[in-house]
């Protein structure tokens, strides 16, 4: 079995304050201030599925895809862009089901906010 990767670095707002770092008296950023980000998109296949070029789908193709995607999560503050509270889990279910359509046999979205060192994934499992 097979896991191809795709990751892209980014920079988001996401526009949520942080009670629990305010709790704590811990450095507090700002609700707008960025982040920096990593989003990894997963898919697996068989072997039997690789195709007579030695791959299993172009990845070039999914490139501009997954582009869109980080075109959308930098184009403002989370919080102005989704209709839902725009925690990193559920970002990284709203990439899945944006993905999913066009990523075959995607196995799983990441995000990394690389500003703290946490990641979330979010799995077809």
């Amino acid at each position: 079995m097979f896991t191809i990767e795709i990751a892209r670095e980014f920079a988001a707002r996401q526009g949520l304050p942080s009670p629990v770092r305010r709790a704590r008296e811990v450095a507090v950023r700002s609700p707008g201030a960025p982040f920096e980000v990593e989003l990894r998109v997963g898919f697996r296949f068989e072997d039997e599925q690789l195709g007579d070029h030695g791959w299993f789908i172009d990845t070039d193709e999914l490139d501009t895809v997954i582009d869109s995607i980080v075109v959308e999560l930098t184009a403002g503050s989370w919080t102005e862009s989704f209709s839902f509270r725009p925690t990193f889990e559920l970002v990284s279910r709203w990439v899945f089901e944006q993905l999913a359509p066009s990523v075959p046999q995607l196995s799983y979205v990441q995000l990394t906010n690389l500003s703290l060192s946490v990641s979330t994934r979010y799995s077809a499992d």
